[in-house]
Formats: structure tokens, C-alpha cells, sequence
């Protein structure tokens, strides 16, 4: 007979500890600035620093995509905080045996409640970097002509984000807007701004 409990704790525990992992080598934080501290900066992509046009930084992927002035719902930090959060309910339930939750229902009350805590995760989250995003000594103006990565693909009328280099944070997720279509990983040039977004696009080689 399958051992439910332990299946739902491998979840939790193989969740848990890529979340960590990512908190450990800066996948969480990219460029997070908490007043003078600055949180992560790991390269997991293609370094772009040096390349082309030199923004005075390193760029590279950065999985966590937990910085700028959002972050992304579907990020990687988020995915996995909502593995463990389904693991862990899952375990719980399983290992209370309760009448009135049956085995198979187990997996969609876990579900629902691992996305409303999830859900409010974000919003926390969120609330902080936008106070930090306050606090930060640099105008979206002041990045017109560097260039950067697209780490959220862009289409005409529909947001993305862009990995770029400021001096204030380092390495930033920023919101970004374009006429043409951008795909993850394109590198692209900051021409404008728009709406609190930086309009790019493709950069010429």
C-alpha cells in the first residue's frame, strides 16, 4: 500500500529545499536592495556583461525573479513556495485522518489552501519590494540607451520584464513594454519610457 503521508512530505521537503537553494545562491533577490544591503546577484544564464554595449554590469538570468518594481506570479520562488505549501497541507491532513476529508479530496483541499496562502506570499511580497522600490535612488529615465535581457516575454499591448543593470541596485527586474515581439532571452535596448515601464527594443548586433 502506498504510503500517502510520506509521498506529500518528499513533496514538501524537495520543495522546501529548492526554495532554499535559490535563497542561498541569490535566485530569490536578484537585485533586491533593503536600504544599503544588497540581497543575491547570482548568474544562473548567458553573461551578457562586456558584450556590445557595456551597461557596467554583468546580466544574466535570474530565476528568482524577485525584484524590480514587481514580481512575476509565476516565478520560480513563487512555484515552489506553492509545492511546499501543498506538500505540507497535504501531510498534515494525511497524518490527521480526518472523517470528513477523505483521501482523494485530500489533494484539492491542499490545492486551494496552498494557493491562498501562496496568494498572500505575494502580496506581502510585493508590498515590500514596492516600499524598496521608493527608497531607490535612480530614475527608469536615467537607463535610456543601456541594455538588457528579457527575462518575461513582451508583446504590443501586453507587459514583460527585463533584466537590466543600475548602479543604485545592480542587477533589476523592471516592467517593460514594446512594440514588437520579445521572447525570453532576446537582448534588448531601453529606448523609452512608458506607464512606469521601460519601452525597448530588439538590440541591433
Amino acid at each position: 500500500m502506498v504510503d500517502v503521508v510520506a509521498i506529500y512530505l518528499v513533496i514538501t521537503i524537495v520543495f522546501s529545499i529548492l526554495l532554499l537553494v535559490m535563497a542561498v545562491t541569490g535566485g530569490i533577490g536578484g537585485a533586491i536592495d533593503f536600504g544599503s544591503v544588497d540581497i543575491g546577484g547570482a548568474d544562473i544564464g548567458a553573461d551578457l556583461g562586456g558584450v556590445g554595449h557595456d551597461i557596467g554590469h554583468d546580466v544574466g538570468h535570474d530565476a528568482g525573479q524577485f525584484s524590480g518594481t514587481g514580481i512575476h506570479p509565476l516565478s520560480l520562488p513563487i512555484m515552489f513556495a506553492f509545492g511546499a505549501f501543498f506538500g505540507a497541507f497535504g501531510t498534515l491532513f494525511e497524518s490527521l485522518q480526518l472523517e470528513f476529508l477523505p483521501t482523494l479530496v485530500v489533494p484539492f483541499v491542499a490545492a486551494v489552501l496552498s494557493m491562498v496562502v501562496t496568494a498572500m506570499v505575494y502580496c506581502l511580497l510585493q508590498a515590500v519590494f514596492a516600499k524598496s522600490q521608493v527608497t531607490t535612488e535612480y530614475k527608469l529615465a536615467d537607463l535610456i540607451g543601456t541594455r538588457g535581457e528579457i527575462t518575461v516575454p513582451v508583446r504590443p499591448g501586453l507587459r514583460g520584464q527585463v533584466l537590466v543593470a543600475t548602479d543604485a541596485r545592480g542587477r533589476t527586474l523592471l516592467s517593460a513594454v514594446s512594440a514588437q515581439d520579445l521572447k525570453t532571452g532576446d537582448r534588448v535596448q531601453v529606448t523609452g519610457v512608458e506607464g512606469g515601464a521601460l519601452v525597448v527594443e530588439k538590440a541591433q548586433t
